[in-house]
């Protein structure tokens, strides 16, 4: 059953119990204030660990919501692959927080920010990260919220990615690299994408993952921005399985 209430809410599975829920207080405030929602109203609470409920308000206001389970689904509009991105560090917020949103949109399951030797920038927000994240969750029908982890180190990425199943580097220089499609034509169940910063990998790193057993791919004979190359890749994968 698919529930079909258009107010979609973000709760922590620690506050959900067998037939109630309880909302945290941003998303409480978000309910009164400013949806005006009341008693009896139906909405639609996603936990990011997989599960999707449709509920009925039993109580409302600013600090305290509480709601009654109707129904609920599993795995909701989630792919059935696992994709683990690693994108080099951006300099610009917003450049970042764009690739963030459609990441998600697009059914990533792990993304990790990449230290690489030609980043740029360090700072990472990662709880703004993870709020955007929870945004996109709920506007694209997801039920499973990506984990975002900490920015990483490109060799500790490469070493942590073994078991994936097909693991490609974007590339820009490997323009008789292998496509995409060709690699993902027999559907594998987890798929490991790397993409540089700006300036791109350097020589030593596509080594690096070249030896330990990633193919390296071409995205075709535009330079892309590193938000745009890692947009494009996950848009092959989400078509190609």
């Amino acid at each position: 059953m698919t529930n079909t209430s258009k107010h979609r809410f973000f709760v922590n599975p620690e506050l959900i119990t067998a037939d109630r829920i309880v909302f945290p207080t941003e998303e409480a405030r978000h309910a009164s204030k400013v949806l005006r929602l009341g008693i009896g109203d139906e909405v639609t609470v996603v936990d990011g660990a997989g599960g999707t409920y449709l509920a009925a308000i039993e109580v409302i206001t600013n600090k305290g919501t509480v709601a009654r389970i109707l129904s609920k689904t599993m795995e909701e509009s989630e792919p059935g692959f696992y994709v683990h991105i690693g994108v080099g560090l951006l300099k610009q917020a917003s450049r970042w927080e764009m690739f963030l949103e459609k990441a998600v949109e697009l059914g990533v399951s792990r993304i990790t920010p990449l230290v690489t030797q030609r980043m740029q920038k360090i700072a990472f927000n990662q709880r703004r990260a993870e709020a955007i994240c929870i945004a996109a969750l709920k506007q694209s029908g997801r039920s499973r919220l990506p984990v975002v982890d900490s920015p990483t180190k490109f060799v500790k990425m490469i070493e942590g990615s073994k078991a994936l199943s097909c693991r490609m580097i974007c590339h820009e220089a490997s323009d008789n690299a292998p496509r995409m499609l060709n690699l993902l034509k027999d559907r594998p169940q987890s798929v490991g994408l790397l993409v540089g910063p700006e300036g791109g990998f350097t020589d030593e790193e596509v080594s690096v993952a070249l030896e330990a057993g990633w193919s390296d791919v071409w995205l075709g004979e535009r330079r892309l921005r590193t938000e745009t190359a890692a947009i494009a890749a996950l848009s092959v994968v989400s078509q190609a399985i």
